[in-house]
C-alpha cells in the first residue's frame, strides 16, 4: 500500500518518526500498544513532488500499527492528499477458524481522523445475528434534505449527464420524506455505512 507524503523531506521525517517510536516502544512502551512495524520501501518522487512510501506486511500482520503510523504522520502534516484508504487481509498456513478475514480503513490525511473502518468478521457476525443500528434524524433536517434532493432531481432531468446518477437517489429521497412525515424508516444494506 502506498502512503503519499508531501515531499522527500516529509517522507524522511515519517521514517524517522517510525524509528523513534519503535525505539521508545522497545524501552518502556509508552507510545502505543504496538510498534510501528511494517516493511517500508521508498518509491520514486511523483511529478507533483509527492514522495510515496510502499508499506507491506513483514510477518507480523498488524494493520493497526500501519493505521496508527499514518494517523500520526497526518497529525504532523507530513501526508499529501485528503484521504487515504488501506485494505488488508488475514490468512494462515494451517486451518484455523479465527485466522482468515480482513478489513479496510479510510483516514483523513488532513486531521489523522479515522473516517471509516470495516472488519469483515465483525460485519459478518452483525449480519448473521441481525444486529441493527438505530439512527435518529431530526425531522426538520430530513425535510430540508428531501427538498434539496428533489430540486437536484428536477434539475437533472434537464441535464442528461446527471440524470442517471441522481435517479439512483430515489430510495433515499423517499426515506427522507418518510422521516419528515415522522414515520419510522428501515434501511437494509451492509457495509460500514
Amino acid at each position: 500500500m502506498l502512503i503519499p507524503f508531501r515531499s522527500v523531506e516529509a517522507r524522511a521525517c515519517a521514517l524517522a518518526l517510525q524509528e523513534a517510536h519503535n525505539a521508545q516502544w522497545g524501552k518502556t512502551q509508552p507510545c502505543t500498544t504496538e510498534p510501528f512495524y511494517f516493511g517500508a520501501e521508498e518509491k520514486p518522487v511523483e511529478a507533483d513532488g509527492t514522495a510515496p512510501l510502499w508499506v507491506s506486511d513483514q510477518g507480523c500482520g498488524n494493520e493497526e500499527s500501519v493505521i496508527a503510523f499514518v494517523q500520526e504522520c497526518a497529525r504532523q502534516k507530513l501526508c499529501a492528499g485528503s484521504r487515504w484508504s488501506f485494505v488488508w487481509s488475514h490468512d494462515c498456513n494451517r486451518p484455523r477458524l479465527d485466522a482468515y478475514g480482513g478489513g479496510a480503513c479510510v483516514i483523513d490525511l488532513e486531521t489523522g481522523e479515522r473516517i471509516a473502518s470495516l472488519d469483515l468478521a465483525e460485519m459478518a457476525d452483525a449480519i448473521a445475528n441481525g444486529k441493527r443500528d438505530t439512527v435518529r434524524i431530526d425531522v426538520g433536517m430530513a425535510a430540508t434534505a428531501h427538498d434539496v434532493l428533489c430540486l437536484e432531481m428536477a434539475a437533472s432531468d434537464r441535464t442528461e449527464e446527471l440524470s442517471e446518477e441522481i435517479k439512483t437517489l430515489s430510495p433515499l429521497v423517499q426515506a427522507l420524506k418518510s422521516v419528515a412525515e415522522r414515520r419510522t424508516v428501515t434501511l437494509v444494506g451492509w457495509g460500514p455505512d
